[in-house]
């Protein structure tokens, strides 16, 4: 296989595993559990969450905001924070949760 090919199959299975992730996690976790290649592709939003923080230090350097647009921008943040980290929380429980299953068989 050529390695451009294997790069855009690659691609291809990390988004769609991103992707089912996204909307339906039950389904794609149990999947990933059977393929255990497939693993780093949980920890997705765990990056999604380092990349926003050092665009947001990066942002608070180059910006300088006062007054409701500070708050409007520090309640987006923190809200996709919130929401982000919860999500890979929910990950890692039902991982655990499909681990273990496995184990007990």
């Amino acid at each position: 296989m050529k390695k451009s090919t294997f790069l855009i199959f690659s691609a291809y299975i990390f988004t769609k595993t991103l992707i089912g992730l996204i909307f339906h996690p039950f389904i794609t976790i149990r999947q990933v559990t059977r393929r255990p290649v497939l693993l780093p592709v949980i920890f997705s939003p765990f990056v999604g969450l380092i990349i926003l923080f050092m665009f947001g230090r990066i942002g608070s350097v180059l910006i300088n905001t006062y007054g409701l647009k500070r708050e409007a921008i520090s309640l987006f943040l923190s809200t996709v924070f919130i929401s982000v980290m919860l999500w890979q929380i929910l990950l890692i429980y039902l991982l655990i949760s499909f681990l273990f299953a496995l184990w007990k068989k």
